[in-house]
């Protein structure tokens, strides 16, 4: 087989086994085992912080995240659709443009300014 065709069956064979799972106490080494090496890792006052690529950065104004807490997972943030957190996450699910719009109070709608006709 060429290597295009092994990459293509191995990628339907992700696609079909459903979304990867993250699980609350999950270990740094567990996670990357199933999500790969993070983009970033960041350490902040004992939390660790693994930032992933999830492909709508620009639209969802965020990469993927994991966070360990004395290096065990207690919280997950994924936009991405392949990626899944069996815990409960502190971010609320994420919603699609036009659900936004439709949500979004009156005083948010774009203003209309009145404008002067030339000839007067």
């Amino acid at each position: 087989m060429t290597p295009m065709i092994i990459a293509f069956v191995a990628a339907l064979t992700v696609q079909s086994q459903g979304p990867v799972t993250i699980d609350p106490g999950m270990t740094r080494e567990q996670v990357v085992a199933k999500l790969g090496e993070p983009l970033s890792a960041r350490s902040y006052d004992g939390h660790m912080y693994l930032l992933y690529r999830n492909g709508c950065e620009k639209k969802c104004g965020m990469n993927d995240l994991v966070v360990l807490d004395s290096g065990k997972v207690v919280d997950a943030v994924f936009r991405s659709p392949e990626r899944k957190y069996s815990g409960t996450s502190s971010s609320p699910h994420m919603i699609s443009a036009v659900e936004a719009r439709k949500n979004a109070p009156a005083a948010a709608a774009p203003l209309k300014v009145p404008t002067k006709n030339p000839g007067t």
